[in-house]
């Protein structure tokens, strides 16, 4: 491969730094894959040596060349397929290859050492589920390192770290989306082990290592192409049907899934029998088969559906696929409302925040008391702005609209605020944050995901995570409640207990009328404050 060197420099502060730039045709798949459009950029410390830096430069050349040959067979439908015995295959060739390259000179110890950290707690840390942050202990395997949406995430760090490019380049390989893919996925469950062989050898540790006997033998032969394949439908129909982006999020690790699993046969390829098996695979100790049917099973069906209409694909495997959903054992008296103890937890210390200054500490002192006043979701709540906040000629609101952000519904609404929250000093601390958001930080721009298949998660969910968090953290760990969403079915309770009307109680809370007659005319917002006025207060003596 012919490559056209580009120069080396040195910063002001003494950084070295190289810029090559990145060819129009690939520079959106590029960006989505590497992060950088315009331009690839080299940086490295200033302490490296001359030399060293050089020849570092040449490897990184070399590397965003290979990377741009594959984004164009891919595109160009050149590229090579593999079935995930052979991604393994081939991980084991690079792992050969990755510690052939430095083992001679294996440098100090720490610097192995500190990539191994990296990867750790820079990459993978950083997307754990809220679950295991809340609960490492519920996922002792790592089980969540290995979900869809992870790989995919750290997919990019774990081509740079493991200079994968630069490996398919000795071997020769242009590999198609989904090969590349299960390819990199292989080499990052065996990232770790080279750098821990690698950290030995810098340590003078040369005994044998047995890792390369676990690896398949690569098979070079002809593998099946694939026709249409599922991420291909999912593409398609978010594209033209526009799902909310909380759907999107929620239905795209279905898709990736799914396209691992159908690599070979793609999406036509699919039969009933291969779908049922599919889908009752899904369920496991860490997912439920109520998640698998109202998720899985429910994306899966809808997309193909649309599909087939569209005459993508001759029929929908999985029109027919059932999930049984055992009935849910109770074992709590309240149910998944919150105790009295569990509400009084948790409100006793958001007052502990007394004169909250950041939006970390403003959720945490308001949103369980405003969720706890108006059964509201609490994403509805952490996405709520000072101009939300509304005088009515004696009483305050809460405008919930989906200018904010989102709601379920889709449909606005305003609701009216508890005595107790004014009391408490609610709306002193709107005035003094003004018209923007109350509860998350729009004082600087956010970089938001022009893909609409990865669409970025809003600050305000990213609060509400937050607070979930938090009030896990506070012993409220029963893992049959949520820790923000109870308050809801806690008002839903209490709003019964006292006699409210259920159209009165759905309409602060935002639930859809159960017929066709409760739609029509809806409550005023002053009918609302009245039966709002007779909702007791939380008392926390």
């Amino acid at each position: 491969m012919a490559l056209r060197m580009v120069a080396l420099n040195r910063a002001p502060d003494g950084r070295w730094f190289a810029r090559k730039g990145v060819p129009e045709d690939v520079r959106a798949d590029y960006q989505r894959l590497y992060g950088q459009k315009r331009e690839a950029h080299l940086k490295l410390p200033a302490d490296t040596p001359k030399h060293e830096a050089k020849a570092r430069l040449g490897e990184w050349e070399a590397e965003v060349e290979t990377r741009i040959a594959t984004l164009r067979a891919q595109r160009n439908g050149e590229g090579q397929p593999l079935t995930k015995l052979n991604a393994i295959a081939l991980a084991g060739r690079w792992y050969n290859w990755f510690v052939k390259q430095h083992e001679d000179d294996p440098g100090p110890a720490k610097r192995w050492r500190e990539t191994a950290d990296y990867f750790v707690w820079e990459v993978l840390r950083e997307e754990a589920p809220d679950s295991y942050e809340e609960d490492p202990g519920s996922d002792p395997h790592g089980d969540w390192e290995k979900a869809p949406e992870v790989r995919e995430a750290v997919r990019p760090h774990v081509a740079e770290l493991a200079r994968t490019a630069t490996f398919l380049a000795s071997e020769g390989k242009a590999l198609n989306g989904t090969a590349y893919a299960l390819f990199v996925d292989a080499v990052s469950d065996n990232l770790l082990p080279a750098l821990s062989v690698l950290e030995k050898r810098a340590k003078g540790d040369y005994s044998r290592d047995d890792t390369p006997d676990t690896f398949p033998t690569f098979n070079a032969g002809p593998v099946r192409a694939s026709g249409v394949g599922c991420w291909e439908l999912f593409d398609a129909y978010v594209h033209a049907v526009k799902p909310a982006p909380t759907t999107v999020t929620r239905w795209r690790v279905v898709f990736l899934a799914m396209q691992q699993q159908f690599t070979e046969v793609g999406a036509d390829g699919i039969t009933e029998d291969a779908a049922r098996a599919w889908i009752h695979g899904q369920i496991t100790e860490k997912r439920q088969a109520s998640t698998v049917r109202e998720v899985w099973l429910s994306a899966s069906r809808t997309v193909f559906a649309w599909a087939r209409v569209h005459k993508r694909i001759h029929q929908n495997p999985f029109k027919e696929v059932k999930v049984d959903v055992p009935r849910k054992v109770q074992k709590r008296e309240d149910g998944r409302s919150f105790t009295a103890e569990e509400a009084t937890t948790i409100l006793m210390a958001s007052l502990a925040h007394k004169k909250p200054t950041t939006p970390t500490e403003r959720a945490r002192r308001w949103v369980p008391w405003l969720c706890a006043y108006s059964g509201a979701r609490s994403g509805e709540i952490t996405q709520l702005r000072g101009a939300d906040i509304e005088n009515r000629s004696g009483f305050y609101v809460m405008k919930i609209t989906p200018d904010a952000g989102t709601t379920k519904t889709s449909q606005a609404r305003t609701v009216p605020l508890h005595e107790h929250i004014i009391a408490q000093g609610f709306i002193d601390m709107v005035r003094q944050v003004g018209k923007g958001a109350l509860f998350y930080n729009d004082k600087t721009p956010q970089n938001v995901s022009s893909d609409p298949l990865k669409p970025s998660r809003s600050r305000a969910q990213t609060a509400r995570a937050h607070l979930g968090t938090w009030v896990r953290g506070l012993g409220v760990d029963d893992p049959d409640i949520s820790p923000n969403h109870s308050w809801r079915h806690l008002f839903k309770r209490i709003g019964d207990e006292i006699g409210m009307p259920e159209k009165l109680n759905d309409a602060i809370t935002g639930h859809v009328p159960p017929t066709e007659g409760r739609k029509y005319g809806p409550p005023k917002v002053a009918t609302l404050a009245e039966a709002l006025k007779k909702f007791p207060r939380y008392q926390l003596d």
